[in-house]
């Protein structure tokens, strides 16, 4: 059986994922399986304190995670796990990803302060993961996506292969999908990317598709407007692995993406490795 699995710090960004999840996994027969990580407190006072056992804290976790697992299954007849482990987010993400076929996160929107810092769990799991990532906005609930939106950049170090999963969410929906290319004002189409679109094209073949090409300066703006405009109901990225001077100086499209998407946003591993993780 397929398996969703559903990072949770118990806010309300991470619970409205959770009840997204539920609604998915009914739709395509999946279980869903609620991953809560902590870390261990350290007392850093001189003066004796009293610091709850690890055991102890475990156990709280657990209790909240059962509950929030019987709320779930009341929601929809969905087989609901929950999963505790300790250590970094992120690095205990990656690791169960193994077990999954989809991670579903949620998101809650950031101002520009939050934006300049390192990123979110979430961002950082988008950008590392080798399964398919689905972001939900904090106040985003359950549609079958009948429009989809796929934010390429015609990117010539792109896996096409990777554009089957995009194609299983079409056809099991029945969506209609728009291959967005968002243009600067009077900027050309060039011949790589004519190339590439048909090699796009070649992978999409057997689904129902259009290519549009707005104008607007800035990325996520013409995105998010194309989107609104067209009642979408999805937007697919491939969030690209960059070299290290790529990394250095490049303005992470697919984090912004998600600080600012109102639709929930699918990242599709990218699995070109040009750089080590730990740079990324």
């Amino acid at each position: 059986m397929k398996t969703i699995l559903v990072p949770t710090d118990f806010s309300e960004a991470a619970s409205n994922a959770a009840v997204y999840a539920v609604n998915l996994a009914k739709e395509i027969k999946a279980q869903v399986c609620l991953l809560h990580i902590y870390q261990l407190p350290i007392p850093i006072s001189e003066v004796p304190v009293m610091v709850i056992s690890p055991d102890e804290l475990q156990n709280l976790i657990e209790i909240r995670l059962k509950k929030e697992v019987e709320q779930l299954m009341k929601k929809s007849v969905v087989v609901v796990n929950y999963l505790v482990k300790t250590g970094s987010a992120v690095s205990e993400i990656l690791k169960e990803e193994k077990n999954a076929n989809l991670i579903v996160m949620g998101m809650k929107g950031a101002g520009k302060l939050s934006e300049v810092l390192m990123g979110s769990v979430t961002t950082t799991t988008l950008r590392k993961a080798k399964i398919p990532v689905l972001v939900i906005p904090e106040n985003a609930k359950y549609k079958k996506p009948e429009k989809i939106v796929f934010a390429c950049d015609y990117d010539s170090r792109t896996d096409m292969h990777i554009l089957k999963v995009l194609k299983d969410f079409i056809k099991g929906y029945g969506s209609q999908l728009y291959v967005l290319n968002v243009k600067q004002r009077n900027e050309p189409v060039s011949v790589e990317e004519a190339m590439l679109s048909m090699r796009v094209d070649n992978k999409l073949n057997d689904v129902e598709h259009f290519y549009c090409f707005p104008e607007k300066d800035d990325l996520v703006e013409g995105i998010n407007k194309f989107v609104e405009d067209h009642k979408a109901d999805m937007v697919a990225i491939i969030p690209h692995r960059y070299s290290l001077m790529e990394y250095l100086f490049h303005k992470s499209i697919s984090k912004k993406m998600a600080f600012h998407t109102h639709v929930p946003l699918l990242a599709l591993p990218d699995n070109h490795k040009s750089i080590p993780a730990y740079f990324l």
